[in-house]
């Protein structure tokens, strides 16, 4: 197998500190190095639609929450994985952008009713397929079979880790 980048920052850490052993980053630093690069190629492929690849997710969200397209910010920052405040400067511009309005609750005034415009959805739908069609390309270098072993794999440390907050 061909060596990375990771190998090196293992093999330093092992000459540096021979007392730690630093095996859990040879998947956790991959994880974050690829991470990273998703990020950035997923939101240079939305560019041309206005949004970051988070921005998106938030649409993709609500879209997939079904009609009316229409969830409180609390539910929407569980399916993120994100605090509350980190959800209200994402969600900021998005209305701004008249991509959601946001409203009062009626059945709990403490609370906030996040909604897809019509414009979101318009957005939304067009932007996820050629999203899904980005992120094909990112796997392409594995075969359908590794990619479901990888995915089960990850299904498991997920697991193992349980609902961590962001």
């Amino acid at each position: 197998m061909e060596r990375d980048f990771v190998d090196d920052v293992l093999d330093q850490w092992r000459a540096q500190r021979p007392d730690l052993d630093p095996a859990p980053l040879s998947v956790l630093a991959r994880l974050t190095r690829i991470a990273r690069r998703v990020t950035r190629r997923l939101d240079e492929t939305l560019k041309g639609y206005g949004v970051l690849h988070a921005d998106l997710d938030i649409l993709a969200t609500l879209r997939r929450a079904g009609a009316p397209y229409e969830l409180t910010l609390s539910e929407i920052a569980r399916w993120m994985l994100a605090g509350n405040s980190t959800m209200t400067s994402r969600l900021d511009r998005l209305v701004a952008a008249g991509l959601v309005d946001r409203k009062q609750n009626p059945a709990n005034r403490r609370t906030a009713l996040i909604r897809l415009t019509p414009a979101g959805l318009a957005l939304v739908d067009e932007a996820v397929a050629v999203e899904l069609a980005e992120q094909e390309k990112l796997v392409s270098g594995l075969s359908g079979e590794d990619q479901r072993e990888l995915a089960d794999l990850l299904r498991r440390l997920c697991r193992s880790m349980g609902e961590i907050p962001d």
